[in-house]
């Protein structure tokens, strides 16, 4: 299993990335960089049931800011079964009600894009209007 943090991805950012420390469990690394705009939450690994609750977290902190918008990063994610998509779900519905912005971006694994389609969810992958 790869568990390497991944880099932020390229962007045109006014102010540089601030990382936080990476959290990991034995499947998976989450690693949150706050932008001026928005925050991402990158995830490496696979997301399941040991491994959701990791996801949440960082997300929730991630809500908890003032930035308008938050993304997942699932670029190095190699799988991800309900218990990770209902943490994405509860995450888009309290996004939602507080008037902020979230998506999850980089989905390159076919597993991951099988449950997106699957489940009818995959509006989880359309970034916010700018």
């Amino acid at each position: 299993m790869d568990t390497r943090g991944i880099s932020p991805s390229s962007r045109s950012v006014t102010a540089s990335p601030t990382p936080s420390a990476p959290a990991t469990t034995d499947h998976a690394t989450v690693t949150t960089t706050h932008l001026d705009d928005r925050i991402t939450v990158a995830v490496t690994g696979e997301i399941d049931i040991a491994t959701a609750p990791l996801l949440a977290n960082a997300l929730h902190a991630a809500l908890a800011g003032n930035t308008p918008r938050v993304e997942a990063d699932f670029s190095a994610v190699s799988f991800c079964d309900c218990s990770g998509l209902s943490v994405l779900l509860g995450i888009r519905h309290q996004a939602d009600s507080q008037g902020r912005a979230f998506h999850v971006a980089g989905v390159t694994s076919r597993q991951v894009q099988r449950l997106f389609q699957a489940t009818g969810t995959t509006t989880l992958t359309t970034p916010p209007l700018a």
